[in-house]
């Protein structure tokens, strides 16, 4: 079985080389960087650490989604590769992860496997631990999410959603649901993907034995990361960056409900999600966010517009 690695860089090469650093290079037959066309950011340093590295420079920023893809397309149609481990730039991995996780594969049922995701501290926290599709939020629920990782037990189990962080694809599945839809530029991406599989009659599998360390958000901020960080919360009104990232996730969203939900789903989430929405929106005013609240209702047209 061949393996190959595919990571989307946006400002962010040091967290990459520290991603290659942790990993067992000889697991994979190919590895790709997709640079999304990062604009203060010195890319080539990756391959001169790791020459080993294909470096794929896109002239614009296509978002993490289609990033990803351009990474899958190279590794499939060059590389040949019969699985592709999708991985942020931000996270450490456990020696022993890549081994674990391509022991799902023995299941011929099984078109995705994600590994256990915890914090990278002291005392690490579950940051991913499998998770489930909840229409009343049109988005998923995360298992264990924020519990001590040394205080939960975790079996390999099937799931209903893979973490675009880190999780391993198989060729056949990933060409079989086109990959990362188009549509969304950035988050939820992960979500749609998960539902398409397992639409499509594969099962996504959790192996709790292979562990990844998130450092957390080390690609998307740029000059704002550290600023964003302190504010704890992508949603808390002093984000710098809200506006940003209201849009995206009343938009995905949307279209995750209407590409996957159905007449049950999408009424569910026009009740209740458009209840969730209110309240934050509510919060926003009151903390004088006009714009995040103009971003909320401009990426909810947008979701509910859009032509599939």
């Amino acid at each position: 079985m061949r393996v190959g690695l595919a990571y989307v860089n946006y400002n962010s090469s040091r967290f990459v080389i520290e991603s290659l650093r942790s990993l067992d290079r000889s697991m994979f037959d190919a590895i790709v960087v997709v640079d999304n066309c990062s604009p203060k950011d010195d890319v080539a340093i990756i391959c001169s650490t790791y020459p080993e590295v294909h470096l794929l420079q896109l002239r614009e920023n296509v978002g993490f989604g289609e990033g990803c893809n351009a990474g899958a397309r190279w590794l499939i149609d060059e590389r040949g590769v019969d699985v592709v481990f999708f991985l942020n730039p931000d996270t450490r991995v456990d020696p022993r992860a890549v081994a674990e996780m391509l022991k799902g594969f023995e299941d011929p049922c099984v078109g995705v496997v994600a590994p256990r995701i915890t914090t990278d501290e002291t005392r690490p926290r579950i940051w991913y631990g499998g998770g489930e599709m909840k229409w009343l939020k049109g988005s998923v629920s995360i298992d264990h999410f924020g519990e001590l990782d040394e205080s939960v037990s975790m079996h390999a189990r099937d799931v209903g959603f893979a973490s675009g962080c880190a999780f391993m694809v198989t060729r056949a599945v990933y060409l079989e649901v086109g990959g990362f839809h188009p549509a969304y530029f950035m988050y939820e991406e992960d979500v749609e993907f998960s539902l398409a599989v397992l639409q499509a009659g594969k099962r996504i599998r959790l192996i709790p034995s292979a562990v990844v360390r998130h450092v957390g958000q080390g690609s998307i901020l740029g000059d704002e990361q550290e600023e964003t960080r302190k504010v704890r919360g992508i949603l808390n009104p002093r984000n710098p960056k809200l506006p940003f990232y209201v849009r995206l996730l009343s938009r995905n969203r949307w279209l995750t409900v209407r590409r996957h939900g159905g007449v049950r789903g999408f009424a569910i989430y026009a009740f209740a999600g458009s209840a969730w929405w209110m309240l934050k929106l509510f919060r926003f005013l009151m903390a004088g966010r006009l714009d995040a609240v103009r971003a909320a209702l401009k990426g909810s047209m947008e979701g509910l517009l859009y032509r599939f």
